[in-house]
């Protein structure tokens, strides 16, 4: 790990930033459902719109396929295998359709600028989310990355994200937690972050708002005017 100057502080007392990936750096819907949708195909089951895995996107690939499947397809076994299939097709349709939402490598350029730690937190695998880093923001610096793992369960416990605050060597109240599911402000709550919510990822803003989520921003470099 790099080290990490602790110099930096906004005046909103601001020191750290951490991003959710999908719905939030990139839009990898279409990739991820065209991949789900071929591997229920393969096993004769239907598949579904892109408006659905909106839905089904969100707390890991366990129940993203768990989702994904008729009830009749949900045993243990199955599961097991549908899981395995559906990372190798991913793993081969990852980047098709894939790409970064407008303004986020305007916002990630400027957050270096600052000189403010960036970091990201997924449910994707982690081996994913780093690939996905490494091929869409090549040039630009994240401290810490972090996907899905047996190290840590998925958000929205808070252990990975504490753990980013200890690798960043920063207090959790210290750190934006940005994100675009209800997933990802309580993450933040419970890891005692300041949650973002963003308007133009997966799940609209209806869902923050329901659940009282502080802060919402429609533009990624809106979130500049927070730090």
């Amino acid at each position: 790990m790099n080290t990490i100057s602790k110099e930096h502080s906004g005046p909103n007392g601001v020191r750290g930033i951490i991003f959710d990936l999908d719905g939030t750096l990139l839009n990898t819907l279409a990739d991820i459902g065209d991949s789900i949708n071929a591997m229920l195909a393969e096993y004769g089951f239907p598949g579904h719109t892109m408006d659905d895995y909106r839905r089904f996107i969100g707390n890991g690939i366990r129940m993203l396929v768990m989702r994904a499947l008729p009830i009749e397809g949900r045993s243990s076994e199955m599961m097991d295998r549908c899981v395995q299939r559906a990372r190798e097709r991913y793993w081969d349709n990852w980047n098709r359709k894939t790409r970064p939402y407008d303004g986020i490598n305007e916002l990630i350029d400027a957050l270096e600028t600052k000189g403010l730690p960036k970091a990201v937190l997924s449910n994707k695998p982690h081996d994913f989310t780093v690939r996905y880093i490494d091929e869409y923001f090549k040039g630009r610096h994240f401290s810490v990355v972090l996907g899905q793992s047996e190290r840590f369960p998925v958000k929205p416990d808070p252990a990975s994200a504490l753990e980013i605050a200890r690798q960043l060597d920063l207090p959790p109240s210290t750190i934006l937690f940005v994100g675009d599911s209800i997933v990802d402000v309580q993450t933040a709550t419970a890891a005692g972050m300041r949650p973002v919510g963003v308007g133009w990822g997966f799940k609209g803003t209806g869902d923050l708002k329901v659940n009282g989520c502080p802060t919402i921003v429609e533009h990624p470099l809106d979130i500049l005017g927070l730090i």
